[in-house]
């Protein structure tokens, strides 16, 4: 062949092998419907053959997947060739080419009082069972009165607790399980966006404490990534079943830690939140209120959880949902209604990290348990101050120490029996103040006629009024105080005891004759009546008359203004905790006693009556 030819039967030879791309990127374009119409009639029945019309009625999920066929023209021609003329079989193959997520893998970690249940999805904790038991094999934190073998039970799958809130890692990423052990699991991810990858650790010690051991790494050792800031999330703290709404004792709070200095943030919620929609989720920032926090705790009426990051400042986030609105009763009578937060839950923001291999792990401290005095504080860093004791805290704890010294050691081992205990020997402690007291009451009785007198003689001289009547006081060695001392010295011992009655898990449905449950009132036909009968509540106001009635006074007036108390204070306590009513009642009993064997051993003088 002439050197001539060549070239122009090399250029019609690539044409020849060209022209299929050529006649599809250029001439169909131009001419569409003219220039093959035969193929686009075969190409109609084929589809029909291999599915027939009838399936479009018994299997509708068939014209979705076809449907869907033509969405990755634009990224993929090789999709698209192959779309055009598929089967069904083929349109069905076409979802295989994304991997499916795998599924999250629970993992146990459990110890003699508690059984966390981690996931793959997010390396925090979905599920949490509080299981300790006492000498007799029954639970200490059944679920409810009614459940008595079904422990407390935590659900966190839709936030779990001491997951990541924000990215690279977050709640939904996908770890895989690298070693697991009873009380251990270690977990590892990769996010290819940023370069890094997570190994977390995390380990159960003997009560309810975990350790998360964080450590990130670059996946390219040559490039070293800037330091990534993590975040770690409570999971929603909710009301257990049988707790009750009170708007007076808001059940939910988020406590932080700030030096040495605990604050208490569950009654700002309200007025943080304005918003009272059912579902409505809120959340504030509390860098403007702290700088940085040293743990997060976020607590129901008895359990908290406490996120303390390891020797790492962080800021704080409190978020909460409201619930569906509740029926409530202003004064016990009027009607009205309330928005309670239904859960509550936060976010600990550390600094940055470095990514360096080398570096030692973030590691944070999650608690997760009850509000048990002994138990939080073995754990220090004043977790025992989420009990919320409040300025009585030291009165408080040896209040309780006592209780439960009580209940452990004297039978019939009953927490009624116990806090009548406490309230004999508190009486007893007091007697010789409240023994005096009432002999100054009397002795004022006595000199009731001089102090009139006086009064009268000088009444257009208030000082030397004043002066005169002090001479009397001393000269009859009587302290104008004197009645009153003792009532203020047991002013702390009462609220003390009021904050531990209040919220003592101890007391949870702890059962006394007829009262179900000390820590709440007693309800008693709660379905019939329209206001739930409490009876000590009644029973301490009686007591209170009476006690008042017997209780000498020099001022009649003052006298008059105390038989009122009664009704202020069965109203006050009418929708406490029947602990404390036990408590108060207990006490009004003892008084009465004592009053009663004073005026055997002193009858009341003769000037009482004659004024």
């Amino acid at each position: 062949m002439n050197k001539k030819d060549i070239l122009p039967v090399a250029l019609i030879f690539a044409l020849l092998v060209a022209y299929p791309f050529i006649d599809r990127a250029f001439v169909a374009k131009i001419f569409p419907a003219k220039t093959r119409p035969a193929p686009a009639a075969p190409a109609e029945p084929a589809a029909p053959e291999a599915d027939p019309a009838e399936a479009a009625a018994d299997t509708p999920s068939e014209p979705p997947a076809l449907s869907a066929a033509p969405e990755p023209e634009s990224e993929s021609p090789l999709v698209t060739r192959h779309s055009s003329p598929v089967t069904s079989d083929a349109a069905e193959a076409a979802p295989d080419l994304t991997l499916p997520r795998p599924d999250p893998v629970p993992v146990i970690l459990e110890n003699d009082v508690a059984r966390f249940v981690l996931s793959t999805r997010g390396a925090g904790v979905v599920h949490a069972d509080m299981c300790a038991r006492r000498p007799d094999g029954t639970l200490l934190y059944p679920l409810s009165a009614d459940s008595p073998d079904t422990p407390v039970h935590f659900e966190f799958a839709d936030r779990p607790a001491a997951a990541f809130a924000t990215p690279p890692f977050t709640a939904d990423t996908d770890f895989e399980l690298v070693d697991s052990t009873p009380r251990s699991a270690t977990f590892r991810a990769a996010s290819t966006a940023s370069g890094l990858a997570l190994e977390r650790r995390v380990t159960l010690d003997d009560a309810y404490s975990l350790t998360f051991e964080d450590r990130l790494v670059a996946l390219v050792q040559t490039v070293s990534p800037p330091p990534v800031a993590l975040s770690l999330q409570s999971g929603w703290m909710g009301n257990l079943p049988g707790e009750a709404f009170d708007a007076r004792l808001p059940l939910l709070g988020v406590d932080t830690l700030s030096g040495s200095a605990v604050k208490f943030w569950g009654n700002k919620l309200d007025s943080w939140f304005r918003e009272k929609t059912e579902g409505a989720v809120q959340s504030r920032d509390l860098s403007q209120d702290l700088p940085s926090v040293e743990w997060l705790a976020v607590k129901d009426k008895y359990f908290v959880q406490i996120l303390r990051p390891v020797d790492l400042p962080a800021r704080a986030t409190v978020h909460a949902r409201r619930g569906a609105p509740v029926p409530t009763r202003s004064f016990l009578i009027f009607p009205s209604q309330a928005y309670p937060f239904d859960s509550v839950s936060a976010t600990l923001d550390l600094p940055p990290v470095a990514t360096d291999p080398d570096a030692a792990p973030v590691v944070t401290e999650l608690y997760l348990g009850p509000k048990v005095y002994d138990t939080l504080l073995a754990t220090g860093y004043h977790r025992e101050d989420v009990l919320q004791l409040g300025f009585w805290r030291v009165i408080g704890i040896w209040i309780l120490k006592l209780m439960v010294w009580f209940r452990n050691h004297v039978w019939p081992y009953n927490y009624g029996l116990s806090i009548i205990l406490l309230t004999l020997l508190i009486r007893v402690i007091f007697w010789p103040l409240n023994h005096k007291s009432l002999a100054s009451t009397r002795r004022m009785q006595e000199i009731q006629p001089l102090v009139a007198e006086i009064r009268e003689k000088y009444k257009k001289d208030p000082q030397r009024q004043q002066q005169e009547m002090m001479r009397i006081y001393k000269e009859n060695k009587i302290n104008p105080l004197g009645g009153c001392l003792p009532m203020l010295i047991q002013i702390p011992v009462f609220f003390a005891l009021f904050v531990v009655l209040r919220g003592a898990i101890e007391l949870r449905f702890s059962s006394f004759l007829w009262i179900a449950d000390l820590s709440t009132p007693e309800n008693l036909f709660a379905d019939v009546l329209p206001i739930p009968l409490n009876i000590l509540p009644l029973f301490m106001g009686v007591t209170m008359w009476l006690q008042q009635k017997m209780t000498p006074t020099s001022d009649p007036q003052q006298q008059k203004m105390m038989l009122m108390m009664p009704i202020l204070f069965t109203v006050l306590f009418y929708s406490f905790p029947s602990g404390l009513s036990l408590y108060w009642s207990t006490n009004q009993i003892l008084m009465i006693l004592q009053l009663a064997l004073m005026r055997r051993k002193q009858p009341a003088p003769a000037t009482a009556t004659a004024r």
